[in-house]
């Protein structure tokens, strides 16, 4: 009678995940669907892109939620990758981009992927800018691009002192193309574009820079872009060698010196 007893309990005691006995733990799974955690996300994926329109080469920042804690979210547009993040505890992001130069008007999918977890909104392309282009025979009212657009560059930091990392970001140039990119007219290094004219650099602030405004330059045959950047601080001159420190001293020709008496 004690084990029927026993035995009805446990199947009464719905709810319960596991009843633990003194020998060991019996597993019990009555309505699994109901119980099922979901382990595949925090909650239900969504991303604001900000702005939603705009013209190529436009910034845009993409806030997401509802995604997997401290995992890699790829944002894409159209399916070209953009931007790779990682979610914070919380599962929320933020990511930028610039919108491709290729991009044609209308409308496009903006998306953040990561594993099963996805979400996608709609960004309006407004305006393809000023691209180069020859006018081909009246009749066929056809165009050979030249160029994808207009060049712009983006810097990821518009401030800072000598020495300080910067990330540069190029679209508009002509495909497969060499950039070069100067700091006041140092140069900082050389980089070729995609086959959409776009490029991704990274320099450091010239430790010659002075306090102030300078200008990031990118430079490609007819092509030239510039962004401002304020130097905050320069090497203190205290912590450079004292070239110009007073020469040591030299013997008193007139007092040290006892020439011999060549006439004695």
């Amino acid at each position: 009678m004690a084990l029927i007893t026993l035995l009805s309990f446990v199947f009464i005691a719905i709810g319960l995940s596991t009843i633990t006995t003194g020998l060991t733990s019996v597993p019990v799974f009555a309505d699994k669907e109901k119980n099922q955690i979901r382990t595949s996300g925090s909650g239900n994926p969504t991303i604001s892109p900000n702005p939603s329109s705009g013209p190529v080469a436009t910034l845009v920042t993409v806030i997401g939620n509802g995604f997997d804690p401290f995992s890699t979210v790829v944002i894409s547009f159209e399916g070209d990758t953009r931007d790779t993040v990682t979610s914070t505890s919380n599962g929320g992001f933020n990511a930028t981009f610039n919108v491709p130069s290729t991009s044609s008007i209308g409308d496009h999918t903006v998306e953040a992927s990561q594993g099963s977890n996805s979400a996608s909104k709609t960004f309006k392309v407004t305006d393809m800018g000023n691209p180069k282009a020859t006018q081909g025979s009246s009749s066929s009212k056809t165009f050979t691009v030249t160029s994808s657009g207009v060049p712009t560059i983006t810097l990821n930091s518009t401030s800072g002192p000598v020495g300080a990392p910067v990330n540069i970001t190029g679209i508009g140039f002509d495909p497969s193309s060499t950039v070069v990119l100067t700091f006041n007219d140092t140069d900082l290094t050389t980089v070729t574009t995609s086959n959409n004219g776009e490029f991704f650099a990274n320099f450091t602030v010239p430790l010659s820079s002075s306090v102030g405004f300078a200008q990031v330059v990118a430079t490609q045959g007819s092509n030239s872009v510039s962004n401002t950047f304020i130097v905050t601080s320069s090497l203190s001159a205290t912590s450079q060698p004292n070239v110009t420190a007073t020469a040591p001293s030299s013997p008193n020709l007139s007092e040290k010196m006892i020439l011999p008496d060549i006439f004695a």
